[in-house]
């Protein structure tokens, strides 16, 4: 069975928490990575590892194929950004 892919949408410290779910999940591949912050965006992604990094979600959504979001941002952003990686057939 293929790895599902999935990206972060928000590189923030609870981030790391669901980083470490995934990492624990050998049914996922930690994909892509997204944030608005590029410096925080680049730690994070040498941190994991993980070479697709975007600042931009309508670039990220557009260009990868991904099973699943996990989005990682204040409250008040998630309906928003759910809604567009919905709309794309990604899980969110």
């Amino acid at each position: 069975m293929a790895k599902l892919k999935a990206a972060i949408i928000g590189t923030g410290g609870i981030s790391n928490e669901h980083i470490m779910a995934y990492q624990k999940n050998e049914n996922v591949e930690l994909y892509a990575f997204c944030d608005i912050n590029e410096a925080q965006l680049k730690a994070r992604g040498e941190e994991y590892n993980i070479k697709s990094l975007y600042t931009s979600l309508d670039e990220m959504l557009e260009k990868e194929e991904l099973d699943i979001v996990d989005i990682c941002l204040p409250t008040y952003l998630h309906a928003e950004v759910s809604i567009k990686a919905m709309e794309k057939g990604i899980n969110v």
